[in-house]
């Protein structure tokens, strides 16, 4: 029995074959992963909220990055030429080894998405 809480990341890359495959791998091999699948390119806002992850293609990167500041809680990774490479966006997380980003794969994106940004506050 797994122990460790559900993380929800939010698919909103382009092309859609692409989005498909990674939805399909990340559901596969991690069932701490919720994945959803934004098809149009723009999460809801009720969608992000709950969202611990958005991951988006490099050219609408620049359009969604406007969503961390109104949503501390949430990362945003970025995948460029099908996957190739990844840019994290926010947050910096402290040790994460750089070479995630410069040539990914997928056990190291799996890694990566299985753990939520920010640890939940406890309330005492």
């Amino acid at each position: 029995m797994n122990n460790q809480p559900s993380v929800t990341v939010i698919l909103a890359y382009r092309p859609r074959l692409f989005r498909e495959l990674l939805h399909h791998a990340l559901k596969t091999e991690s069932p701490t992963i919720r994945v959803i699948e934004a098809a149009d390119g723009v999460p809801s806002a009720a969608l992000v909220s709950e969202a611990s992850w958005l991951v988006v293609d490099e050219e609408s990167a620049a359009t969604i990055t406007r969503l961390a500041a109104t949503n501390p809680h949430m990362g945003i990774l970025s995948l460029e030429n099908r996957g190739s490479r990844a840019r994290l966006i926010v947050p910096i997380l402290p040790g994460l080894d750089q070479s995630l980003l410069d040539v990914p794969t997928l056990a190291g994106l799996i890694n990566l998405l299985s753990h939520p940004v920010t640890e939940p506050e406890h309330q005492g």
